[in-house]
């Protein structure tokens, strides 16, 4: 399993986000840009209204590929004419936050597939620009897309397995401020979902979460059930609380109860080091947490054997 470093990522969350949240939109650019991604929706759905040329901006980075409007709209129409039923709808609030360059990155959940038996969930991503006839996509893609063209800056923001022992399954995290459902900030709430790419499995509430990473463990019993570990990120603090979860009776199940780990102490482990099989107890795992030891006044981070948790 790939390693990544805890600290490193908490450092490009920590440095992205909060500058990202201090960029106030207008209620009116909001509204626009919500109309847009709905009339995004509709014209990839095979409506007529808006037309193509009013959606996109001339030049447009498509799923990793620098294309005039024009090529992607082609490429559009030809796709529509090879799979007719393909279907798409958005599933989630948009997140929109401002970048650096004054574009605007809206990240959602959209359902699709090439017919509605075969619908997936995909974490979708659009770039918006502001032209003179008001605002236009220069950018499309996915996070699984950006994975399979491996992009550093991605590793470890989906994580895929077999969550319930049986299916397939792309995993990630997204957060919004449960108030609003909108973008986070420092001032107010944030939670994360744990979502999957089936369909069928509605997404699980990780609390003081502003993003983070997803690792899968494997063969951690004889259930055949892959475990994803989530590591929540917050915008202060070393200390973070660790959640693994499984697929049982079709939805998201704690496999065990949260614990908490330092980073400060802890850069360089990774699920497989937090969380090991007990070879000694069946259906046991070993879990390495963060605690406060009183006596020696300092952190240690003890080993101790804990059951997987089944549903009843």
């Amino acid at each position: 399993m790939k390693r990544f470093n805890l600290l490193w990522l908490s450092a490009c969350l920590l440095f992205f986000m909060p500058a990202l949240a201090q960029a106030e939109l207008s209620t009116s650019d909001k509204q626009a840009i919500t109309q847009l991604v709905e009339g995004w929706n509709q014209h990839l759905n095979g409506g007529t209204s808006p037309a193509g040329q009013d959606l996109y901006a001339p030049q447009v980075e498509w799923f990793g590929q620098h294309l005039e409007r024009d090529d992607v709209l082609r490429r559009q129409q030809a796709f529509t004419s090879h799979s007719p039923d393909y279907t798409q709808r958005i599933i989630s609030t948009l997140d929109m936050v401002e970048d650096e360059t004054g574009h605007i990155q809206v990240e959602f959940v959209k359902q699709a597939g090439l017919e509605a038996k075969q619908l997936k969930n995909y974490p979708a991503q659009l770039t918006l620009s502001k032209q003179p006839a008001g605002w236009r996509i220069s950018g499309e893609t996915d996070l699984l897309t950006r994975l399979n063209q491996k992009e550093t800056s991605v590793q470890g923001l989906l994580a895929k397995g077999k969550f319930d022992g049986s299916n397939k399954d792309v995993v990630w995290v997204n957060a919004r401020d449960p108030k609003t459902g909108g973008s986070c900030d420092e001032e107010g709430d944030c939670d994360c979902k744990l979502w999957s790419s089936n369909p069928e499995v509605q997404p699980a509430v990780v609390p003081q979460c502003i993003g983070g990473a997803v690792e899968t463990l494997s063969q951690l019993d004889d259930s055949g059930r892959d475990r994803v570990v989530v590591f929540p990120q917050w915008w202060t603090s070393a200390w973070r609380v660790v959640y693994v979860f499984d697929i049982q009776k079709g939805q998201w199940t704690k496999a065990l109860p949260s614990f908490p780990m330092n980073i400060n102490i802890q850069e360089e482990d990774d699920a497989a080091t937090l969380v090991k099989r007990d070879t000694q107890h069946s259906g046991n795992v070993l879990v390495k947490k963060a605690l406060w030891d009183e006596k020696q006044e300092d952190i240690v981070t003890p080993q101790k054997s804990e059951p997987l948790l089944v549903a009843k």
